[in-house]
């Protein structure tokens, strides 16, 4: 177990759920006057803004953007890429939030933990716990974030397990490589729960996690009493949001989650470093790095050279429905091998996240929005978009100049 254990470290991360450090820097009158026109707040029910933001980090991997993420349009965002103190903790850690205008809502990413539990004296590096679902966890670390907090309700997650399951699959095959007995899964879920703010309002909130367990078979114990057996867990990806009451918006929060996009630079310098400590074998550098949020798209080799093709797509070969003249007629375009495994990979990566791809015409590259939304808008003056699932929807009659995007086939 403890050789299972050392070669597993890399993926557990620990620190406490706190709002970030980083304050955002007050905008200047100058800044204010070149600020476009604010989007009109009196779109359909059903549509949501969003804008572009920026996850930096300050040099813990790499002085990069290293993930971007869309926030409702006029919210401030925080924090960024932390280093890691625990024993227990890989080197990174996210701690970001984004907070309404108010100041009254806020949708937060906080960094992963791990744990450790055994029937017999261990030299533990993690945590002491004994959780074994995403609803153990949650449910007492939602209670210790939020003193007063009162679980209304939990539902399981398929799809952020599913995201998982891969990785689950991955430390499995490792530990009957090693010889070592041990059960390997993957668990997601989300709780929601109430609070008193600290102003005494009345407040809600949901948090959700992505997380593997790994527990040892029982042994026979010669001394008696329980059966030998050790736990080692961590979480994967985190997310939250909190509004007051009434006013959690989780369709909105679902979008925003679903919209973060790892930068492939940065994820290049995360592989290097991971390698250089001897955290990851030569053979599993194609395999899983970090998932970061909540039911998200794990890092992979494959699939940082999709978001870098992604970032780098120009508007002349990835139009939508691209198609070839012939001495018949037009005909759909064909895919070389190389396309093909490239559209395989990105569609894969669009079923973990629930994410649909567009083409972006302002900047030529190509985003991955929320699939719960048939209509998706980019607006042509700012870094933002309007998602809705309105077909008749006219962002001409809220004086809203944008293009309605195609998705990439």
């Amino acid at each position: 177990m403890k050789t299972l254990t050392s070669a597993l470290t890399f993926l557990v991360m620990t620190t406490a759920l706190a709002a970030p450090a980083a304050l955002a820097q007050p905008a200047t009158a100058e800044a204010d006057a070149l600020m476009p026109a604010p989007i009109p707040q009196s779109l359909p029910a059903d549509a949501i803004v969003l804008q572009r933001a920026i996850i930096r980090d300050p040099g813990v991997i790499a002085p990069l953007d290293a993930l971007t993420i869309l926030v409702p349009d006029g919210w401030t965002t925080q924090g960024g890429i932390v280093q890691q103190r625990d024993r227990c903790s890989d080197i990174f850690g996210v701690d970001w939030s984004a907070t309404s205008p108010d100041g009254a809502s806020s949708i937060f990413i906080f960094p992963t933990e791990g744990w450790q539990a055994s029937t017999t004296p261990m030299n533990a590096t993690c945590p002491h716990a004994t959780f074994t679902s995403a609803e153990q966890y949650l449910s007492a670390r939602v209670q210790a974030s939020f003193p007063n907090a009162r679980l209304t309700a939990y539902r399981s997650r398929e799809d952020y397990a599913k995201a998982a399951a891969q990785q689950a699959h991955d430390l499995q095959m490792m530990a009957n490589q090693a010889g070592v007995g041990m059960r390997v899964w993957a668990d997601g879920g989300e709780v929601e729960f109430t609070f008193r703010g600290q102003n005494g309002a009345e407040m809600q909130g949901l948090v959700a996690v992505t997380a593997t367990f790994m527990m040892s078979e029982p042994l026979y114990n010669p001394m008696g009493g329980a059966p030998l057996q050790t736990l080692s867990a961590a979480t994967l990806g985190t997310f939250g949001a909190v509004a007051p009451t009434g006013q959690l918006n989780v369709p909105l929060a679902e979008a925003v989650r679903r919209s973060l996009t790892p930068q492939a630079d940065w994820l290049e310098k995360l592989f290097a470093i991971k390698a250089q400590l001897g955290q990851m074998a030569a053979r599993n550098t194609e395999e899983r790095a970090a998932m970061i949020v909540a039911g998200g798209a794990a890092a992979t080799r494959r699939n940082i050279e999709t978001y870098r093709k992604m970032a780098e797509a120009t508007r002349a070969n990835d139009m939508p429905d691209p198609v070839k003249t012939s001495s018949d007629g037009p005909t759909s375009k064909r895919y070389t091998t190389d396309e093909t495994d490239d559209r395989i990979q990105r569609e894969s990566i669009e079923g973990i996240r629930g994410v649909e791809t567009y083409h972006d015409p302002v900047d030529g590259r190509q985003v991955q929005l929320d699939a719960t939304y048939d209509n998706a808008w980019r607006v042509t003056n700012q870094d933002a978009y309007i998602l809705t699932n309105d077909p008749n929807f006219n962002p001409g009659l809220y004086n809203i100049e944008a293009t309605q995007l195609k998705t990439v086939r």
